[in-house]
């Protein structure tokens, strides 16, 4: 059995493209027929010196164009600008990532989902990763105070690089429904809360209830008998996510809830909604992170390249 990864992203490198500047020289004036007598040589224009500070005029990063930003861009510095309502127009807008804990997954089967509604044991993505500790981030977006106004991304980074394609997360033994613009598929939220959790934890953080089998009138009759132990959970879930929201002064929450063996890293929505979700995979099809996409419609924020399926 290999021993379970442990990744923590490097800090971002910035990259800086070259400058390169044309320089046209001057030819020599043709020689008129008479008389026989050459004009001199005109000398080609002596090459400018090297600007010593245009290292430092040069943009600190290279920019993805317009429309070719995706997910994993935006976590990494990419600019993000949004469409006004009212002119139409492209204005920027202030983006924060921020880490909110360490998923443990002792399995490498994951579940994303609303913890607190609608998640269910059948909910386990087909894709599986290696069992460790990865890194949970957040793509936030600030009001004008600083504060978290409003949830854009949410991600799990499983190593280094980028993707080179991306594929929608679908449940185990179920094919990908097609996503496209104005039709994207995902998980429902009816409690405005999201997270990733190792399928093992679910077990534990919902366990079920207790079957009592009776006869009455020769009939065979089964009684569900919650404990209170699913109830316990989400309400300490849930106390949790409030702490966060009041402590940071915004309108969003994280937090995480401990199992035994593994752990649920939980964020607030903002909002009931459906929650499309995507594997970014690198050249060889292994997993680089996983993507939840919550406030970033493609109407509003046109130059984001979303996955084509």
């Amino acid at each position: 059995m290999r021993p379970p990864r442990h990744f923590v992203p490097s800090t971002l490198s910035l990259a800086t493209g070259l400058m390169l500047i044309p320089l046209s020289g001057c030819s020599a004036s043709p020689t008129p027929p008479a008389p026989r007598e050459t004009s001199p040589a005109v000398t080609a224009a002596p090459t400018p010196p090297a600007n010593p500070l245009a290292s430092q005029e040069r943009p600190k990063a290279s920019v993805p164009a317009p429309s070719q930003i995706d997910f994993h861009d935006l976590f990494t510095g990419a600019p993000l600008r949004e469409r006004d309502e009212e002119t139409d127009e492209l204005v920027a807008v202030p983006t924060r990532r921020l880490g909110i804990g360490m998923l443990v997954v002792p399995t490498g089967k994951l579940m994303a989902g609303d913890p607190l509604a609608n998640l269910s044991a059948n909910q386990v993505l087909s894709r599986a990763v290696p069992a460790g500790r990865y890194p949970v981030e957040l793509l936030l977006q600030d009001d004008e105070r600083g504060r978290a106004h409003e949830l854009l991304l949410a991600r799990v980074v499983f190593g280094p690089g980028r993707p080179t394609r991306w594929e929608t997360a679908a449940v185990a033994g179920e094919t990908p429904r097609p996503s496209r613009p104005g039709a994207r598929t995902g998980y429902p939220s009816d409690a405005a809360t999201g997270c990733f959790m190792d399928a093992s934890v679910f077990a534990e953080y919902t366990p079920p209830a207790q079957v009592r089998r009776s006869v009455r009138n020769g009939v065979v009759h089964e009684d569900s008998l919650p404990d209170g132990r699913a109830e316990r959970n989400s309400g300490e879930l849930i106390q949790a996510l409030r702490a966060t929201r009041d402590a940071e002064g915004g309108s969003l929450g994280h937090a995480e809830w401990k199992g035994t063996v593994g752990n649920i890293v939980a964020f607030g929505l903002g909002g009931d909604q459906v929650v499309p979700t995507y594997w970014g995979l690198d050249a060889s099809g292994a997993a680089v992170e996983i993507v939840s996409v919550i406030g970033l419609s493609e109407k509003r924020f046109p130059d984001v390249r979303w996955p084509e399926g």
